[in-house]
Order: C-alpha cells, then structure tokens, then sequence
C-alpha cells in the first residue's frame, strides 16, 4: 500500500476549494447584512432543492463518515441503525410537521414555544432551550466535529501526538486552523452563504468518499479477498455483513433487540421527530409550504437512502487492511492515507473541509439565532436597532466557536457523543408531537419531560456503571432510552393533567396561524369561525407509508448492487421505486 502524502496538486485542490468558499462568503456578505432575517433564515426565499441539499451536507459533516466506518468495525453494518432509524422520523416530519413549523413564520424553533404556550413557564422554556440546545448541546456538536477533523488532519498527515508546528502541538494546531476557517466563513456570510456553498460541497464530498471508496476496495482484492481478510483479523464476517442481525430471544440483551429498540422506540422518542433545531431553520426559509414539505422530502430520503454506502465500504476496506486498531474512527483517515493517489488525495481532503465546514456553519448561525432572537432580543435588548442583532450575531458565531474548539479536546469517542445527546432527550419527542395535535399540552409538559430524561440518563449511567442489580447488559444503550421512554412519557402527561392549560385565546392565535387540525383541537377549531379541524388522515398515513418504503428498499437496493447481488439490488430498487411512484401519484393529488 502507498503511504501518501500531500503533493503539490494537492496543496493546489485544497487551496482551490477554500477560496472559492470564501469567495461565495463575501459575495453574500452584503445580503447577509439586510436583517436578522437574511442573516438566520435567508429572506424566507429558498426553494426545495436547494434547502434540502444543504440539510443533507449540513448532516454529512467530517465526524459522520468516521462513525459509521467506526460502528461497522465495533459490530457491524447493522450498527448503523443508530442513525439510520432516522429515516422513519424523517418521513414523519415530512407529513406531519414540515407544513406546520413554515406556516409559524418564526424564526427559531425556540420561538415556537412562546407562540405555542403562555405565560412566564413558557418565557422560562425558552430561555432554557437557548441554554440546552443552543448553547450546552450545540458546543458539544461543534466540538465533536471539530474532534472527527482533527482525526482525520493528523493522521492523513501523519503527525504523531508529539509532534510541534509553529511551537504548538499538532492537535492544539489543527484546531486553531480549524476555527478560523469556519468562523470566518460563517460570521460574513449567514445562512445565504451556508445554502449556496453547501451544495457545492455535498457534490464535492460525495465525489471524495466514493473516490474513497472505489480505491479502497481495489487495494484490498475485492469481496473475497477482503471477506478472508475481515476474518483472519478477528472479526466475524458474518455479523459484519449483516443489514439486520439475527434474530434472537427477545428476552436477552443482543444485536436483535437493540434493533429493535432502535426502530421501535428511538425513532419517534428523540428530540428531533418533529424537525426542530437546525433542519426547521431551513423550513422556516423555504419559499412556501409546498417547498419546505418537498426540500424536506429530498434530505430525507438522501440522507438515509443515498450517503452512506461509500462510507461503509471504507470501513470494512479498513478491517480487512488494518484488522483491529485501539481507535475504529480512525480507520477512515488510515485508508485514505493508504489508498489515496495525488490529486484525489486533495480531492478527498478538500471534500472532509467541505463536510466540515458545512456542518459547523450551520450550527454557529442556528446556535447564534438561538442567542440573539430568543435570548437578546426577547429578554435583554428589546427593541434595539437591527444592527446591534447583527452585530451580536457576529459575536455569538465566534464565542461559540471559541468555546466548541476547546470542548473538542474533551472528547475522543464520537459515536459516545452521538448516544448521550439521543439519551438525554429519551421520551421528549412524545411531547413534541402532542404539543402540534392536542391543544392540551403546556410549557409544564415539556418541561417536566426533559428533566424526567436528564434524570434518568444519570440515574441509569450511574447503574451501568455499577452493574448494581446484575443487569448491566439492560441499562446501556440503546435499552436505556426504552427505560427513559417508560418513565418520561407517563411523568409528562400526569404533569399536563395537573398543570393548568394554555389560555384559549392563545391557544386560537397558534391555530389560527399554524391550522394543525385534527380530533386533538376540536375543542379549539370548533368554536373558530371559518377553521378548518381537517387534520393528518388515511391519505397522510399512506404517504407515510410510501415514502418509508421507498428510503428502505432504496437503501437495501444500493447496498445489494455495492456486494455484487445483482438480483436482489435489482428486486429491492424496482420495489423503492414503485414506492416513490406511488409517493408521487399521492402527492399529486393532495
């Protein structure tokens, strides 16, 4: 195998592509500046491709392919179900919430709480979203992305942990480079320049990782060559293969029923089954209803359905080259470093900066509209010039990422950072789809659900660790999610039931501007002159359906055809595409 290091074409490449990013930046940079509006939701203007293919590149950041070329090293392909359980959810908002959070006009999903719920438990959930989701969590994911770059600089360039650049350690080095490429390039530019140049970069990184891929594959022999090799390591090839596990004894903790728990419960428990935070921003700039519902349609299926072979192979590629390493997340860098020639050496560099930079700088601008609109606006300036927002966003986009550079010298497993944000908000996604269909729901509802979870990610953290009662194997993840679901959901509602409801005038202004209909506002819709309590039906359920089918058998498709199964990638991606025709006869009638 070559050990490749930077050639002058690739210097050149990687040069390219940063001025061109920062080219677009400065292009945009006077639009950015019109108002908060440009700045955080691009004057409400985009159209469906455009949002969706940036949703997509924004969530194909560095870290992703070193996760999932990680999680097939630790079990298997089937591990992957950590995320590719998203795709039902995503489906879901597609037909039950993109509508809904465009036809609100805010602009962050914080915001929505205050037009949702009144009085002051509804001005403090606010302010505690800015906090948690805004602040808190957002640094942890800029954090570990900026951790899955760095992994994959150092080792690319093969620096070791001792090595000094320019009197710096080369982790200290690279994440200072790091942070002033991305808070540059966010600070002038705002979402317009997040959208424009991420869809030039999905192109860029996908054309990296297959390239990746396809070299990856030739150096390790092909499928036989590569199945012996899987074993000889030490792996078994038949788990690391496998889509689905085995079926198993429900009763036991095994691959089968984490399975299970992930396509049964952790789809529709997590915070994100409604499309909140970063991915609503883009709802919010779709240039109508019909753009945000189909720009969400698009990431969905891409981002299950279409990104994560090339990234697959990679890592198995990587076990059958480098068999077991101290560190899986490493392996993707490793084979790149080992298979790559120049010039697509650069181009695969050039496509981990474009990952990275689209995702960090949808998470500074999202993190900065949560500051500013939720936090700055509503509670501390009001009714300042905009210019002092703007001035405040800028501001907010570099301590964040002030703050999330250095938070990224804390974490080393990715994938742990993954399951900790899914546990500690367990059984919060029942409540999030409650509060759009029954006008029941109030701040206390939230509320009460998340510090049930934040409570029960500890409580059972702490019995994982000391396996107390003998069943360790039932409190780690993902079985610890299901018991955060069984205490949450009940916690929630008993509280709801308890707590007085949001007043009614508040609660018609909400469906008045919103309309989510359904049997679960009648008691509201009834009573409004000129409403509709038309709500989701058997047509919004078979669209479900479809849509569901379609990103499933597409995904089991193009997997077939990677392996060589002719016949069944052909079966399954005739199938998905039955599926997405029958999608669309649907939604030509809606």
């Amino acid at each position: 195998m070559a050990d490749t290091h930077l050639a002058p074409i690739d210097v050149v490449i990687i040069l390219g592509y940063l001025a061109a990013s920062f080219a677009v930046g400065l292009l945009l940079a006077k639009r950015a500046r019109r108002s908060t509006e440009d700045y955080f939701v691009s004057g409400r203007s985009l159209p469906w491709w455009l949002l969706g293919t940036s949703m997509v590149a924004t969530t194909f950041a560095a870290d992703t392919p070193l996760v999932v070329s990680g999680l097939v090293a630790k079990g298997g392909i089937w591990q992957n179900w950590l995320w590719w359980q998203w795709g039902v959810g995503g489906i879901v908002t597609v037909f039950l919430f993109a509508g809904l959070w465009h036809r609100a006009r805010i602009t962050t999903d914080a915001e929505l709480i205050e037009l949702r719920y009144d009085g002051r438990p509804a001005a403090a959930l606010r302010c505690y979203r800015v906090i948690w989701f805004g602040i808190l969590q957002n640094i942890l994911i800029i954090a570990w992305v900026m951790k899955a770059m760095v992994k994959i600089v150092v080792v690319v360039m093969g620096w070791d942990e001792s090595r000094t650049i320019m009197g710096m350690e080369a982790e200290s080095f690279t994440v200072l480079a790091l942070f002033i490429v991305t808070v540059v390039y966010t600070t002038i530019s705002g979402l317009w320049g997040v959208v424009i140049t991420d869809f030039f970069q999905f192109i860029l990184a996908m054309g990296g990782c297959v390239a990746t891929a396809v070299l990856a594959f030739r150096a390790a022999g092909g499928w036989e060559a590569i199945r012996e090799s899987v074993a000889a390591g030490g792996f078994s090839a038949g788990d690391t293969f496998r889509l689905i596990p085995a079926a198993a004894p429900l009763a036991e903790a095994n691959p089968f029923t984490e399975f299970l728990i992930l396509v049964l419960v952790v789809w529709w428990s997590s915070y994100t089954i409604d499309g909140g935070g970063y991915l609503a921003q883009r709802l919010f700039a779709a240039r109508n209803e019909r753009h945000a519902v189909f720009g969400y349609l698009w990431y969905s299926i891409a981002h299950v359905a279409l990104r994560p072979w090339p990234w697959i192979v990679v890592g198995i590629c990587g076990m059958a080259l480098f068999g077991r390493v101290d560190d899986p997340e490493r392996l993707y860098p490793m084979v790149m470093r080992a298979v790559l020639t120049p010039g697509i050496f650069g181009l695969a560099l050039a496509s981990f900066f474009a990952a990275f930079m689209s995702t960090e700088s949808t998470q500074l601008n999202w993190g900065s509209s949560l500051i500013v609109n939720d936090l700055l606006r509503r509670f501390v300036w009001k009714g300042r010039p905009e210019r002092h927002y703007l001035a405040a966003a800028q501001v907010s986009v570099v301590a964040l990422a002030v703050l999330g550079a250095l938070a990224s010298f804390a974490i080393d497993d990715i994938s742990f950072a993954w399951k900790l944000i899914i546990s500690v908000t367990a059984g919060v996604g029942s409540v999030y789809i409650a509060r759009w269909y029954w006008w029941r729901v109030n701040a206390w509802s939230e509320i009460s659900a998340m510090a049930a979870a934040l409570a029960c990610t500890f409580v059972i953290g702490a019995l994982a660790a000391s396996d107390r009662f003998g069943a360790r194997a039932f409190v780690r993840f993902p079985y610890s999610t299901a018991l955060t679901v069984l205490v949450t959901t009940p916690v929630w509602i008993a509280v709801t039931l308890l707590t007085k409801p949001v007043r009614r005038e508040h609660l018609e202004r909400f469906y008045e501007r919103c309309s989510p209909g359904g049997p679960g506002w009648l008691r509201v819709s009834r009573t409004l002159p000129g409403a509709s309590a038309a709500g989701p039906g058997r047509g919004t359920a078979l669209r479900i359906c479809c849509g569901v089918a379609a990103v499933y058998l597409v995904l089991f498709g193009i997997g077939a055809l990677v392996f060589g199964r002719w016949a069944a990638g052909a079966a399954y991606l005739t199938l998905g595409g039955g599926a997405l025709a029958a999608l669309a006869a649907l939604l030509r009638r809606a």
